[in-house]
């Protein structure tokens, strides 16, 4: 029996080497995660974090900012006073203006205080008062700050009217007067038809026993 052929140089350089040995692969353990040591804080978000932080409160309440307002709506609005009925001045006649009325204060002669009285001045009760309301002929009396006055002949001279005047009469007119026109000066108008000074019933009432014994 012949002996094998013995492999030459070309037939063995054409056999492929031998295929590397495969390596077992490993398990790899799973990462735990990083917690932080007992008893510090947690570490810092980092800045370029998608995760941001809820809007706070003072910022949902913030007002949306506005149009601009046009010139329209810039301009003031006027408003007109309807004057009240106890500002309208009357109609005065001829002859009875303020300067008629300071001139005929100013002359001694002209008694504005009323017929019938004395030079002095008289002691004025409520019920006294109450019966001079410028009615059957009466002259009209009205009391403020304790004093009383003969209104009857300012009655033409008063600029607001006879009907605004006499709605003090018989009457004190203190708080009338502060109402309608508070700046002027009572006694430098009427202060030539002062009558006396208001007293109570019981002070009227002992005069009058004093003037009887006498």
């Amino acid at each position: 029996m012949p002996p094998p052929p013995q492999p030459t140089a070309s037939s063995s350089s054409l056999m492929p080497p031998p295929p590397p040995p495969r390596l077992r692969p490993t398990m790899s353990q799973p990462q735990q995660p990083q917690t932080a040591p007992v008893g510090r804080y947690p570490p810092r978000p980092n800045p370029g974090s998608s995760l941001r932080p809820p809007p706070s409160a003072a910022a949902s309440l913030r007002v949306p900012p506005s149009s601009r307002p046009t010139s329209n709506s810039l301009a003031p609005v006027k408003l007109i006073a309807q004057p009240s009925n106890s500002s309208k001045r009357a109609v005065l006649e001829p002859g009875y203006s303020p300067l008629d009325w300071a001139a005929l204060t100013s002359n001694p002669k002209n008694n504005l205080r009323g017929a019938n009285l004395p030079p002095t001045l008289v002691k004025v009760t409520p019920s006294m008062l109450k019966v001079q309301n410028g009615r059957k002929g009466r002259d009209a009396w009205t009391s403020y700050q304790g004093k009383v006055y003969n209104i009857t002949p300012y009655v033409p001279f008063h600029p607001g009217g006879k009907g605004e005047l006499l709605r003090g009469a018989g009457k004190d007119s203190a708080k009338l007067f502060m109402e309608v026109h508070p700046w002027v000066n009572w006694d430098a108008i009427l202060g030539e038809c002062l009558v006396g000074i208001l007293v109570s019933e019981n002070d009227g009432a002992a005069e009058n026993a004093l003037d009887a014994m006498d």
